[in-house]
């Protein structure tokens, strides 16, 4: 891989974007390796969790532009279906992802953000959607952002292409804390691993039914839990941890 980097420490993927001369700009070359190390993460047993960051200043400032300038329709469609796939990869995936924001973070960057389970951003974090003035709507992922930020907070990020900053980004429940840059990855972690205490086969379910819930209606969604609760005790996790908290209230 030459622009996604890969680490992995004390059971924590860390996935870095590693095209800093270009501010992280996503190619489709990056985008493919983010898949790649994002999937062989996710299917690494001894993998509980994982961190998406960028490398230097800057998260991402989103799609390489020059990608967009020699896009024919045919060809914007293949572009647009392979950020799709990476941001199907981390919101569908078993396993939890924080992502690690510095800097701007930008369109299409933003909306493999938003795929992403959990957020941490420095002050000095901008967030933009600018599709707007380049002639593009904002599309895949971005389509998160109403039940993130609700309908009118979306309209006016995705019509105006203004920046948000991080402080109303944390006012708003776009991201989860709030830190600074010496501090960013250590708090990514501190909070991935509230999650990874948890059972993997808890959190895969739970994952699962976050897709759910965003795709179905409340019927459906609660007929799909129903079916899932059930599923929950085949492992027979649920009955080990009942007994152990029996045992300790005992």
């Amino acid at each position: 891989m030459n622009d996604v980097k890969v680490t992995v420490e004390e059971s924590v993927a860390t996935v870095t974007l590693a095209r800093s001369a270009k501010r992280n700009a996503l190619t489709s070359e990056m985008i493919l390796e983010c898949q790649e190390a994002l999937e062989q993460a996710m299917a690494d047993k001894d993998v509980r969790g994982i961190i998406v960051t960028g490398e230097g200043p800057v998260f991402s400032a989103g799609v390489d532009i020059s990608e967009f300038s020699r896009l024919t329709p045919e060809l914007a469609m293949t572009f647009i279906r392979l950020l799709k796939g990476l941001c199907e990869t981390v919101r569908q995936g078993a396993k939890a992802v924080v992502c690690a924001i510095q800097g701007h973070c930008v369109g299409g960057a933003l909306e493999f953000a938003l795929a992403c389970d959990l957020r941490v951003a420095t002050g000095d974090a901008k967030f933009v959607m600018p599709e707007v003035q380049i002639g593009l709507p904002s599309v895949i992922d971005a389509a998160l952002f109403v039940p993130y930020i609700g309908l009118g907070r979306t309209k006016e990020l995705l019509l105006t292409g203004d920046p948000m900053t991080a402080d109303e980004a944390l006012q708003y429940g776009l991201i989860n804390r709030l830190t600074d840059a010496d501090n960013m990855l250590t708090e990514a972690r501190t909070l991935l691993s509230r999650v990874t205490r948890h059972h993997e086969t808890t959190i895969k379910l739970q994952k699962e039914l976050f897709e759910v819930w965003l795709n179905k209606g409340l019927d459906a969604s609660i007929d799909y839990s129903v079916e899932t609760f059930g599923a929950a005790f085949e492992e027979g996790v649920p009955q080990k941890f009942s007994r152990r908290w029996l045992e300790k209230r005992n």
